[in-house]
């Protein structure tokens, strides 16, 4: 569908696959609440060709125009000092570049966290919604993250990332034994480890889970790997490659140190989603990461 954003809602060219359908098919394609429906239908948040729309099994034809109002909103997190690294943007989402050894978000007020770095991009370039992540990396991983800037597009991004529909592509830098081109299908399942705090293991209790792995390169005793997420369990990538006897280098729960390299070499380097109204493919790539460099 074709659409225009403007300050403060967006507006939505009804296309042909809404034909004969309603605004509860619509709420049904983008996965809204039935708590949301009715907070958008009585807030007078959407208008059909500029009239308030309540109703809604309101029907739907080519050519309408769908208005949704989007209330500004407090971001939900304090603003740090210094705005997140953005290295992709659209009317829907932004994708954040994250430092190693930054959390997502804390429990507590304080703000050396994405999420509130992510308040003070927010807050600098007049995006006045609440910051809302759609995936996480763990403290110590370096690379992207995908924030939604539109509240009533959140469900739909959360239903694509579920349905593995959101791509996600990490390199690590490993030691053990592979040839460059050869493949892994890693599919243990990942349960948490009852012996030590914050660790995880392959456990036949545990969630399925699928990494896909590729050598891309090696160098001396370190090796570079492709590697694919099917599924988004904690630690997934780390504990995959670490049971098939290709530790993480400088990975503190599961690796091993590796001087040569500044930190864990772990980088979520790209992020491939969709665009929710055009169906346009949409790339995000992270280039900053100095320790990859040592393959070139």
């Amino acid at each position: 569908m074709k659409y225009q954003c403007k300050h403060g809602h967006i507006e939505i060219i009804i296309d042909e696959s809404y034909r004969d359908r309603t605004l509860q098919d619509f709420f049904d394609a983008y996965d809204i609440s039935k708590r949301n429906r009715y907070l958008e239908l009585t807030s007078g948040n959407l208008e059909l060709n500029h009239t308030v729309i309540r109703n809604p099994k309101q029907p739907l034809s080519c050519g309408d125009l769908l208005s949704i109002r989007i209330p500004e909103e407090h971001p939900g997190f304090k603003a740090a000092a210094a705005e997140c690294p953005v290295v992709y943007e659209d009317d829907f989402v932004y994708v954040a570049h994250k430092d190693r050894g930054l959390i997502i978000h804390g429990e507590d007020s304080e703000i050396s966290t994405l999420a509130c770095m992510a308040a003070a991009y927010q807050q600098n370039h007049g995006i006045n919604t609440p910051v809302r992540y759609i995936h996480r990396l763990d403290r110590d991983t370096v690379g992207l993250v995908l924030f939604v800037k539109i509240p009533f597009f959140q469900p739909w991004f959360d239903r694509q990332l579920s349905e593995k529909k959101i791509r996600r592509h990490y390199y690590a830098i490993t030691t053990g034994k592979a040839k460059v081109s050869q493949k892994f299908v890693f599919t243990g399942r990942i349960g948490r480890d009852r012996h030590v705090s914050g660790k995880y293991r392959i456990s036949d209790t545990g969630a399925e889970a699928l990494t896909r792995v590729e050598c891309v390169s090696k160098k001396g005793p370190y090796l570079l790997m492709s590697c694919q997420l099917e599924t988004g369990r904690t630690h997934q990538i780390r504990v995959h490659l670490s049971a098939s006897e290709h530790p993480i280098v400088n990975d503190p729960l599961y690796g091993v140190p590796a001087h040569l390299f500044s930190g864990m070499g772990l980088w979520a380097d790209e992020i491939d989603f969709t665009n929710p109204l055009t169906g346009e493919a949409c790339q995000a790539k992270d280039t900053e990461n100095i320790d990859f460099l040592y393959f070139d």
